[in-house]
């Protein structure tokens, strides 16, 4: 059984990839985006039982959306989630349901999409535990620690039931320290009557790219998976896109896969990666 991490911008395939052509069906999605109901692609697949799913239907902050921004635009102690949010809660109760319901234990995979939103639920749900309205050191150390151990218990509760596990995430571009960086300094920043040192690096950096999930853990998640893939979209032919899936380091993003493949770039579509 394996973990599996498909990555890319918005429209670059991810859903349709992990939904359509995962190797062993059906798929059962857990569905934060909310967007598998009323996609097109997923519609035959639907009605037939290969693709079924669960909506994460909870808002990232059931405060009012008025007193919301007045509060972020006055005084920014007030402005935490005042009414506690439900959504990271939900997607922990129906992440252990997946073995316990007889639809999803039909299923060959189970598939989480996406985490880029998981993440904003997580965030919110840490800002009103913490009574904050931005994360100082301790909540994105909070906010690490709860990645790391929400992932190894997808990734057991799918392997103790024999499923692959597929996530979905979006990405982001992070500058890092390389040859030509000349220093670092350290600056205090305050936030919310809190200081904190923050190093800010001198000269030019590189660029690399992880996953959309804010702190050090956009970094790590490859490393708690088994494939980790890119997916994008080739528009040089404006007429005709191509969509495409690399599955090997591109020096920016850490990719990897346990097939021995003689390509770095294929359809997305597992049934012809997996070989």
């Amino acid at each position: 059984m394996r973990t599996i991490c498909l990555q890319g911008e918005p429209g670059s395939g991810k859903s349709r990839m992990g939904c359509l052509t995962a190797v062993n069906k059906p798929v059962h999605v857990v569905d934060i985006d909310c967007k598998i109901a009323g996609a097109g692609w997923a519609q035959a697949a639907l009605k037939s039982g290969e693709l079924t799913y669960w909506e994460v239907s909870e808002p990232i902050d059931d405060s009012n959306l008025k007193s919301r921004m007045l509060g972020l635009s006055k005084d920014l102690k007030t402005a935490r989630p005042t009414i506690e949010p439900k959504g990271w809660a939900l997607m922990a109760e129906l992440a252990y349901r997946l073995p316990k319901d007889e639809v999803s234990m039909r299923a060959g995979t189970w598939m989480f999409d996406c985490l880029t939103l998981a993440n904003e639920h997580a965030k919110s749900m840490i800002m009103h535990g913490a009574g904050r309205s931005k994360f100082t050191f301790d909540q994105w150390t909070n906010l690490k620690i709860c990645w790391m151990q929400t992932i190894s218990v997808w990734r057991d509760l799918a392997r103790e039931n024999g499923k692959d596990l597929i996530f979905t995430v979006h990405e982001r571009f992070k500058e890092e320290p390389g040859e030509l960086t000349k220093g670092v300094r350290l600056e205090a920043v305050s936030s919310g009557g809190d200081t904190a040192l923050q190093k800010t690096y001198v000269g030019q950096q590189d660029i690399a790219v992880w996953a959309a999930i804010d702190g050090q853990f956009g970094q790590l998640i490859g490393g708690l998976t088994d494939e980790y893939y890119w997916l994008y979209v080739d528009a040089s032919n404006r007429d005709k896109p191509v969509w495409k899936c690399r599955v090997w380091p591109d020096g920016r993003r850490a990719l990897r896969t346990s097939f021995m493949l003689d390509k770095a770039e294929w359809e997305p579509d597992f049934r012809k990666i997996w070989r």
